[in-house]
């Protein structure tokens, strides 16, 4: 997946993305942060891929087995920690997630979807790494 930002002299970001760029997004700063608040924050966006992700990869899952999901909701937190914060091996980002599955599921179904959950490949790269190639 590929994706281009570009900003000028406010914060405000225009984003394409797609293999053909063929999607678009604004992302922006708070207003108290200097932005116009046009759009999520970078980090923001970091929270909606893995809620996403998340989402898809649990329909995908009821829909292979022919579970009775009714909806998921996935909510995500991401935000930085102060060098404060970040004390005995504390990374200096926390990510939270809560996913509420709503449908008739038996507590083995429930379970193994939250286990599935965790297989998602933004919540893989975030937990495993990646390697990020700088180029000019």
């Amino acid at each position: 997946m590929k994706a281009i930002a570009e900003v000028g002299q406010s914060f405000r970001t225009e984003i394409k993305l797609g293999s053909e760029l063929e999607h678009s997004l604004i992302a922006d700063e708070p207003v108290a942060e200097g932005g116009e608040n046009a759009g999520p924050t970078a980090m923001g966006l970091l929270a909606a891929s893995l809620a996403a992700c998340t989402a898809a990869t649990l329909r995908s899952y009821a829909n292979h087995k022919g579970i009775k999901l009714e909806g998921v909701t996935v909510e995500v937190d991401a935000s930085r920690r102060k060098p404060s914060e970040q004390v005995d091996g504390a990374k200096a980002t926390l990510v939270t997630k809560k996913i509420t599955l709503r449908g008739s599921l038996t507590d083995e179904q429930h379970a193994r979807m939250l286990e599935i959950a965790e297989k998602c490949p933004v919540n893989k790269a975030l937990i495993q790494g990646v390697d990020l190639i700088h180029e000019s």
